[in-house]
């Protein structure tokens, strides 16, 4: 009985022995490979007098045999269009009105060097144009989603708050199984106050590996933010400072104008 017990006991030993041994195996792998990082310059940007957009650099790292895709987006809203059609055969007028709701107000994609957009550019993966589309509903449900949010991604792009920048996130030399990046973001005058998400999505064999997402803010400052508190909080005496100036501005071009007038 007693060398029985003795040969359960080294079983058991022997068997913590294997797990212990494949979990510090494990960990050590992990370790070796590494997380995926992601660190923004800063995360507030100050919307003040004579703001017109600015640049925002983002950095990390990630394991030597993955990509990375960088996201900026948000907040969402709802958007209201007017679809055109033709009237009587001929005329191309307002047919009916059509809501996109659920829809980023920014979206921008950096893409890494080495590469095309388009092997990133995938639904399955939440990257692209295209990723967006499931998560936005139509009103009426019968309008072409996909079509009007194509039209829509248009307007977008000319106003710079949507865009797919290929080519843009830069490597580093790889270092013990791991590769720094970098990337440039653009913020654009058009990005109002609010709060953005700046994601890192690592890659490897078409499939998405890990993501980190960190907030970005931007937020009104100096005149910009005492306007917007006022317009807000004191709604009456805002009306009543707009109306004074549109006058006085009116008043103060008559004046200019008749004076150029006598001048000649």
């Amino acid at each position: 009985m007693y060398t029985e017990k003795n040969i359960m006991k080294r079983v058991v030993y022997g068997l913590l022995t294997v797990v212990l041994v494949s979990l510090a195996w494990f960990n050590s792998s992990m370790a070796a490979e590494g997380p995926l990082l992601l660190e923004l310059a800063k995360t507030n940007i100050k919307i003040s007098t004579f703001y017109n957009g600015t640049t925002l650099d983002v950095a990390g790292s990630l394991p030597a045999d993955e990509d990375v895709v960088v996201q900026l987006s948000g907040p969402k809203k709802d958007v209201h269009l007017k679809e055109k059609g033709k009237v009587a055969g001929f005329l191309w007028m307002n047919k009916t009105d059509v809501s996109l709701e659920n829809t980023p107000a920014v979206y921008m994609v950096y893409t890494p060097t080495g590469s095309t957009a388009d092997k990133f550019l995938n639904p399955d993966l939440g990257v692209g144009y295209q990723a967006l589309v499931k998560d936005i509903t139509s009103n009426p449900e019968s309008a072409d989603k996909t079509f009007i949010f194509g039209e829509y991604v248009k307007l977008m792009e000319k106003s710079g708050v949507y865009a797919i920048n290929e080519g843009t996130v830069k490597y580093g030399e790889p270092n013990d199984g791991m590769k720094s990046f970098i990337i440039t973001l653009t913020i654009p005058s058009k990005m109002s106050a609010g709060t953005y998400k700046v994601a890192a999505l690592a890659m490897k064999d078409g499939v998405v590996t890990s993501r980190v997402t960190e907030d970005l803010t931007l937020e009104l400052s100096g005149l910009p933010a005492a306007i917007s508190s006022m317009a807000y909080g004191r709604p009456l005496l805002f009306g009543f400072m707009a109306v004074f100036i549109a006058v006085g501005a009116g008043l103060l071009v008559g004046v200019l104008f008749r004076g150029g007038g006598g001048a000649h």
